[in-house]
């Protein structure tokens, strides 16, 4: 039976009527529908964007079609319009009308389903490229610390041109534990001063307790260097067997030995053997501490600490000096043997070096000795590998280090430790300082020769301590530049005015000269020749000779020492005192000619690039974190 207006039959004209009542109101089933899912997005995107259709729509049909598209990838963000209803006539005469709404009803449930679908879709995709653009933003800075070498990075990173920009990520240093191993070994270098230093204010009353005679004076002061230079021949072994460690640990006991030995000392030959135990520490402290701190210390600060054991020994001149004035030789020994209790503690704190470890085939050990001195919370990977890949290239390379140690591989570094220990001491420095009394006196300085003497050490001392400060802002060949004019000036000026002196032109209006000559002489020696060479030395002696090399080359200063300071008067005697400075400054000049052709820039550089820059060995590369686990 069809429903129409116009059917004769009462029931289907009152059907017919209420469906075109229904149909001129609206369409309510068909807004209502449309009317909750537009209700629904509002509450869903906020009552001042919707999505809503590209075009306009003309029908019903359209209208739905629009409004599930209208979700997905096709629409865009406008304002939300009020929706303008829209007036559809399904007033029909055809028989089958009941079918047709039937399948509109069907065809609009369908539309809705993919609405919902695409709305589903949109808001996973939006939420995905929302975590894409955080992650990115906050992996930014470290992403380009990676890719970043040498500091050489923009100084702006931004996203899509807009945003807040990011800076590289700084290089964090943990430097408490390195400091403190520093420190720690410097307590070393400390009593090495103190026991440099005893000798000028302990012998006068050494002389008038124990009556020794002039000879007996100058082996006391003589004996140490010759006992050095034993010591620095068994240093080498030592700290390849032992360990960087317990070597310097060793050394505490022989020094405590040795102060109490002079103390307790009824006659000289208890104080001769006291010096001698502690020259052979001495000796073998003056090859183990530069070896550690360069195994130690990371590249950035490896300059400034490394040059701290010089800086204390200097204290430990001073040290001497001004409680030689209180106390007599016995006491003054008391303090000595002292010294080496808070050493001996303080190193019993400190790690072996991660290198020795490497060598001893130990990884384990060396990954946690590193991990201690780089911080807990550091990230040790690619130093670890470095080490690793460092040692197996040594291994490789086979027989023992003695053999090796003038192979034409090592050549070159072995050269320029021992060319660094020679003009060290062939600059003059131990003569002059030894014997800057008798130069003042001899140059008929209007100043006490007491006080100039006091005035030298006072600028020996500061002087370390400007070097600590600037070394790793200029680098080492700047300093020892510096460090080689300044010399070949005072000493060619003092020359010049001893040789006026001697054809007797009276200089009396310039008797401060000679004192303001040694002070910038004594400076520029104390920033740059002084403690460099003992720097560099625990820094470009390859890893696979570095003990017995470092042996040699501590012996061979030793030598030089003893050689310059025994044979000053001679020199003097033969070439005048002019002579004497000229000689010396010429000897500077080719020290300095040494360091501009032969000395490698060693300033913030591991000693992995500084050993195979030195000798040619293979490029380390370090390509993820696999390798150091097979390493260790």
């Amino acid at each position: 039976m069809s429903f129409n207006k116009n059917n004769p039959n009462p029931m289907g004209k009152i059907m017919g009527y209420l469906k075109q009542l229904s149909t001129e109101m609206g369409g309510s089933e068909q807004s209502r529908r449309v009317q909750n899912d537009e209700e629904r997005l509002y509450r869903t995107r906020g009552p001042k964007y919707a999505r809503v259709p590209s075009r306009p729509t003309l029908s019903a049909s359209t209208t739905c079609t629009s409004l599930a598209t209208s979700c997905g990838s096709q629409g865009t963000l406008s304002p939300n319009y009020a929706t303008i209803p829209e007036i559809v006539s399904t007033e029909s005469s055809s028989e089958d009308e009941p079918d047709s709404l039937e399948n509109t009803r069907r065809h609009f449930q369908q539309l809705r389903q993919i609405s919902l679908g695409n709305e589903f879709k949109y808001k996973m995709e939006m939420e995905i490229q929302s975590a894409k653009e955080d992650n990115l933003r906050n992996s930014v800075p470290y992403v380009k610390q990676l890719s970043t070498e040498n500091n050489k990075t923009k100084a702006d990173y931004s996203i899509n041109g807009d945003g807040p920009t990011f800076g590289a990520a700084p290089k964090a240093l943990y430097l408490w534990t390195q400091v403190f191993a520093a420190i720690a070994v410097s307590m070393g270098s400390l009593i090495v001063g103190f026991s440099s230093g005893y000798t000028s204010p302990a012998l006068p009353s050494m002389n008038a307790t124990l009556s020794i005679t002039n000879e007996e004076s100058s082996w006391v002061g003589g004996l140490m260097p010759l006992a050095a230079l034993i010591g620095g021949i068994m240093g080498g072994p030592l700290i390849e067997y032992l360990g960087r460690k317990k070597t310097i640990i060793g050394i505490a006991i022989p020094f405590f030995l040795g102060w109490i030995l002079i103390a307790t000392a009824f006659n000289v030959f208890m104080v001769l053997a006291g010096r001698a135990f502690c020259g052979i520490c001495v000796g073998v402290g003056s090859l183990a501490f530069p070896v550690y701190l360069g195994e130690t210390l990371q590249p950035e600060v490896r300059g400034a600490l490394g040059l701290l054991p010089t800086a204390l020994g200097n204290t430990g001149i001073l040290l001497a000096f001004f409680f030689g004035t209180y106390l007599n030789w016995s006491h003054l020994a008391y303090l000595g043997a002292a010294l080496p209790v808070p050493f001996f503690l303080l190193m019993l704190a400190t790690p072996e070096t991660p290198r020795w470890y490497f060598t001893k085939g130990r990884a384990e050990d060396a990954r946690k000795a590193l991990q201690w001195l780089r911080g807990r919370n550091t990230n040790i990977d690619k130093e670890l590998t470095a080490l690793a890949l460092s040692q197996e290239d040594s291994n490789r390379s086979g027989g023992n280090a003695f053999g090796q140690i003038f192979s034409r591989k090592y050549m070159r570094p072995v050269l320029i430790a021992l060319g660094l220990m020679l003009f060290q001491q062939l600059s003059g420095i131990n003569a002059v300082i030894f014997y800057a009394s008798t130069i003042f006196k001899m140059a008929g300085s209007t100043l006490d020769e007491n006080v100039c003497s006091i005035i030298i050490g006072v600028v020996n001392f500061v002087s370390t301590f400007i070097a600590t400060a600037i070394i790793d802002r200029l680098g080492r060949k700047m300093l020892l530049y510096i460090s080689s004019v300044s010399m070949i000036i005072t000493l060619v000026t003092l020359g010049a005015y001893f040789y006026v002196r001697a054809v007797g032109i009276d200089l009396i209006a310039y008797g401060w000269l000679p004192l303001a000559c040694l002070v910038i002489y004594v400076l520029g020696f104390s920033i740059g020749f002084g403690p460099i060479p003992w720097l560099m030395l625990g820094e470009i002696l390859p890893s696979k000779i570095r003990g017995t090399a470092a042996s040699l080359a501590t012996g061979f200063n030793w030598t030089c020492t003893f050689i310059v300071t025994k044979t000053f008067h001679n020199i003097i005697v033969v070439i005048k005192m002019y002579g004497t400075f000229w000689l010396f400054a010429a000897l500077c000049i080719a020290g300095l000619f040494f360091v501009i052709f032969f000395v490698p820039e060693t300033r913030g550089k591991s000693l992995e690039e500084i050993e195979k820059k030195l000798t040619g060995s293979r490029r380390i590369r370090i390509s993820s974190n696999k390798q150091t686990q097979n390493a260790c």
